[in-house]
């Protein structure tokens, strides 16, 4: 997915988890609903500066805007997680073989 896309598609996401209308979004950036929905369709390239509106009115940090989910899950993120796998793994592995260690004790000072 290119860049664009990327903009198009969280664009389009931030405004509607926001709960607003392209018009709203219009209103509160002081441009054109046209513009608006030009910039969704791919066909309107908005400056850094009206980016940076757009951003404020979605109360978002700009970045998010351009930020590729499909590539974060796939990358730093799965292999944090599998960091995390790993630890509990290893710390469930120990419990279970100091529980075992425990019975066994057990087993042998009561026979």
């Amino acid at each position: 997915m290119d860049l664009t896309q990327i903009f198009v598609q969280n664009l389009k996401k931030w405004r509607k988890n926001t709960g607003i209308s392209q018009k709203t979004l219009a209103q509160r950036c002081n441009a054109a609903h046209s513009y608006i929905r030009q910039i969704e369709s791919g066909t309107g390239h908005p400056s850094f500066a009206f980016i940076e509106k757009l951003a404020g009115a979605l109360n978002i940090e700009p970045y998010k805007l351009f930020y590729d989910e499909t590539t974060a899950k796939s990358g730093i993120e799965s292999e944090y997680i599998n960091a995390i796998k790993m630890d509990f793994l290893e710390n469930v592995s120990h419990e279970f073989d100091t529980a075992i260690e425990k019975m066994k004790n057990n087993a042998v000072i009561n026979s």
